[in-house]
């Protein structure tokens, strides 16, 4: 059975948390769990990481979602709700995030023909890739892992973690909240004592050797 990357998970796909699940409920434990599965990996080799499990969005249901359209139908996004292992995604999409945030910090200072790339991509291009997608004319962006409608978990994960403007106004803290909360900072922590060369092959291993059983 074929096995799928993080890398091939988000080709062309855009990834939902429906309403019906539950909010991100890793703690302490499971956090390091993850962190050391990709700290101890040979970059040589791939770690089974669980299963994946999406589901095809009905176009009635995604012609209601605003914001993501021009993405589905201009770009030929596929639009998936996930059934099963959006722990794990979630987890891994703090730690892009965190690794982002952690070479910007890097780049502020260097000159643009200097700046760090991860895997022979810019930071924008990774961006693009995993978090939010913006039309090359500005005017529309898509985030291509969230929840599927506002709540207190969407926007925290759009401001707080991801660092972007929500259009939702809700500002509440929840149990979810905290725990998105947590990751990101255990994660920052993480990266901030790791030179560079280290946290490169570190998103190597989390894009392309972590390996799910995609349904």
């Amino acid at each position: 059975m074929k096995l799928y990357s993080l890398n091939d998970i988000f080709e062309r796909r855009l990834l939902r948390i429906p309403d019906y699940q539950r909010g991100y409920a890793w703690q302490k434990h499971q956090r390091e769990d993850f962190w050391e599965d990709i700290l101890q990996l040979d970059s040589n080799k791939i770690h089974y990481t669980g299963v994946i499990t999406l589901e095809p969005v009905s176009n009635t249901i995604w012609h209601k979602w605003a914001q993501d359209e021009w993405i589905i139908e201009g770009m030929e996004y596929r639009p998936f709700y996930i059934v099963d292992g959006q722990q794990r995604l979630t987890t891994s999409m703090i730690l892009i995030q965190a690794i982002v945030e952690r070479i910007e910090r890097c780049n502020a200072d260097l000159p643009e023909d200097q700046k760090i790339q991860l895997n022979y991509q810019s930071i924008n291009q990774i961006r693009n890739r995993y978090i939010l997608y913006k039309a090359e004319d500005g005017l529309r962006e898509s985030f291509l892992f969230g929840y599927e409608k506002d709540n207190p978990s969407d926007e925290f994960l759009k401001t707080r973690i991801f660092g972007v403007h929500s259009h939702s106004d809700l500002n509440q803290e929840t149990l979810y909240t905290r725990n998105l909360h947590e990751a990101k900072n255990f994660f920052s922590g993480k990266l901030k004592e790791m030179a560079i060369d280290e946290v490169a092959a570190l998103f190597k291993k989390l894009t392309q050797k972590l390996k799910f059983n995609l349904y």
